[in-house]
């Protein structure tokens, strides 16, 4: 297979926009996943390829109504005709979306620095790195630690030679940190301080939900942080703690404000599936969902005022910021109808 990269990369660049569109279609089954994940982890350009699409894939949702992108759906169109799509959709939809991944990443690049790797420099020593709606990113940082940040989220990473500190000034964040004894490496989140050496763990900051810290694998301690008003804005560091908690692979920890911390179980592949464009539900109330799918996407859903749609629960593998696929889901499995009540809002109501 030497001396013809572009075609590799083509097909690659194909086989990615394939899953891409089967993965987000609602008929997609268990074993299309099976097969999506071998195929996966089969190569690291794969998962690379993957994410450039579902980059793509968010953009689009961001800027369907743009005049270049709606010249393009119709060049797309016209030169396609009824019977090649129905030989051969999978093609026709890479082709598609290779189309759309060009100029959605080549957007993305000049408006953003997206891809984390060129963060803002806000001092000698401080970067900032930031994600918008739709969006996630995989950074590595000077010590070879991954963080990968989530939908809407962005961190300020101060390392200095005595400790590694982050902070999270909103959204979500995966760590999986490089061993370093002689430097801890802190993260910030809101009023809570976690400490690690080597080790995976996810946290989440929400105005709604407080600060969520789940250890995937290795050891972590979480203590809360009492800010002082001659606390440097800019600095983590802090000797005004509460008591400490330990975590073990597998636990969450939740604080609220005025409420007290709690540490439970957690469904490690429901609170991590995110980084592979996935959200997993598990019997979860239909507002609850709506709220997460919401995270992902320009385009809002809302519950009407029925005690009914209240009471549903959610359970299955729905794709990031594909709000369309989603509520065709819905619609085929629950007795509810999505009516547009917005530009960019759809309000589910209960179907008579």
């Amino acid at each position: 297979m030497t001396g013809r990269p572009d075609m590799i990369e083509k097909s690659i660049k194909e086989t990615a926009a394939y899953w891409a569109v089967r993965l987000s279609s609602p008929d997609c089954t268990p074993e299309d996943r099976c097969g999506f994940e071998a195929w996966r982890r089969a190569d690291p350009e794969h998962q690379e390829a993957f994410n450039r699409q579902q980059r793509g894939a968010a953009f689009v949702d961001r800027n369907v109504a743009h005049p270049i992108l709606q010249a393009l759906a119709e060049e797309v169109r016209t030169e396609t005709e009824p019977g090649l799509f129905q030989k051969s959709r999978w093609k026709i939809a890479a082709i598609a979306a290779s189309f759309v991944l060009a100029i959605g990443v080549s957007t993305i690049l000049v408006t953003s620095n997206f891809n984390g790797r060129s963060g803002t420099q806000l001092a000698s020593n401080i970067e900032a790195y930031e994600t918008a709606i739709g969006e996630r990113s995989t950074i590595t940082l000077a010590d070879g630690t991954a963080l990968t940040l989530n939908t809407n989220s962005k961190v300020e990473v101060d390392f200095k030679a005595e400790q590694r500190d982050i902070r999270l000034l909103r959204g979500q964040a995966l760590f999986e940190v490089a061993k370093d004894i002689n430097r801890p490496f802190v993260v910030r989140a809101g009023d809570q301080r976690i400490v690690a050496l080597g080790t995976a763990f996810d946290v989440r900051l929400d105005d709604l939900i407080g600060v969520q810290v789940t250890l995937i694998e290795g050891s972590v301690s979480v203590d809360e942080v009492l800010d002082t008003p001659a606390t440097n804005p800019t600095s983590l560091a802090t000797t005004d703690l509460t008591g400490k908690i330990e975590l073990r692979p597998g636990e969450r920890l939740i604080a609220k404000i005025d409420t007290e911390t709690e540490v439970q179980q957690a469904d490690i592949e429901e609170v991590t599936s995110w980084r592979d464009g996935r959200l997993v539900f598990r019997k979860k109330p239909l507002p609850d969902v709506i709220a997460e799918m919401n995270r992902y996407s320009a385009q809002q859903l809302v519950l009407s005022d029925d005690d009914r749609l209240k009471e549903m629960t959610v359970s299955g593998v729905f794709s990031t910021g594909r709000a369309s696929g989603f509520v065709y889901a819905l619609e085929t499995m629950q007795p509810l109808k999505a009516e547009r009540t917005g530009q960019r809002e759809l309000t589910l109501v209960w179907r008579e």
